[in-house]
């Protein structure tokens, strides 16, 4: 499958600290990508070179155009992304206009504003807060709104940094459905976390460490590879974790995704 995104040779430092170093990573077009690690991996600092908030000696290229000053608007308008605190994203008195407002700068039609605002607040759940201004909502209302904001212009490409930590874990699981569909639907998702759980709901997953890619690969199969989360300090999914223990015990011939299924293999 072609890749969307391609990163080769990247050297950053920041503040004299080198964050990485000869690094190379590859996303496909179409994937919804989990990218976890410990803290300080350099997750976060990724996910700014892949937007162009930082520069970078070596090649950034994304959906073909390497990233430079000259291509540095067009790339920005391939990519949709909320960062780890949404306050920083916030221009708008309300949370209509704050939709809105990306709309406005693409120049799309005044009633097509309306109609895709009203879709994205209806497909979120977030039509209750519509009137009210962004800063006074909850952290997990606010992660939604940016959420809305950043894939309301229907970009190619969505980047999340930690970007629904604070929406309680029922709701999460809703908004990860609504992100499942539309990478059905050919959104590629870049998903930074340190949350395990939201690993079950992406195709691929990117283990970092240290500035350095551990291992990559369809989060099936990357998920069997117990020793690679262990080593680098990370927790599996509970229901992974499970079934490598009810496979020790012969219960089950190999890790499951999810737990319903789960409960029926056990209960066959």
């Amino acid at each position: 499958m072609e890749n969307i995104i391609k990163l080769k040779k990247v050297k950053f430092s920041y503040e004299d600290k080198k964050i990485f170093d000869k690094f190379d990573l590859n996303i496909r077009k179409g994937s919804f990508t989990s990218i976890i690690g410990p803290n300080g991996s350099g997750k976060s600092t990724l996910m700014k070179l892949i937007v162009g908030l930082y520069k970078a000696e070596g090649t950034i290229e994304v959906d073909g155009i390497k990233i430079s000053e000259e291509t540095y608007k067009e790339v920005r308008s391939k990519i949709g992304f909320v960062f780890e605190n949404p306050d920083n994203q916030f221009v708008a008195e309300t949370v209509m206009d704050e939709i809105a407002f990306a709309l406005e700068n693409m120049n799309y039609d005044k009633k097509l504003i309306r109609e895709r605002v009203k879709e994205v607040g209806k497909l979120l759940d977030i039509e209750s807060i519509m009137e009210k201004e962004p800063h006074s909502l909850s952290g997990g209302q606010k992660e939604l709104v940016a959420l809305a904001s950043a894939f309301a212009t229907h970009p190619k490409i969505l980047v999340l940094d930690e970007a629904l930590d604070m929406i309680d874990n029922n709701r999460r699981d809703d908004v990860l459905k609504v992100l499942t569909d539309l990478n059905k639907k050919g959104l590629t998702i870049i998903n930074i976390t340190h949350n395990s759980e939201e690993l079950l709901y992406g195709t691929d997953i990117v283990v970092m460490n240290d500035g350095k890619v551990m291992d990559q690969g369809e989060t099936k199969e990357l998920l069997r590879n117990e020793k690679l989360f262990k080593n680098n300090g990370l927790e599996l999914p509970f229901v992974v974790d499970l079934s490598y223990k009810l496979k020790y015990y012969g219960l089950v011939d190999d890790i499951v995704l999810d737990i319903d299924e789960l409960v029926n293999l056990i209960w066959k």
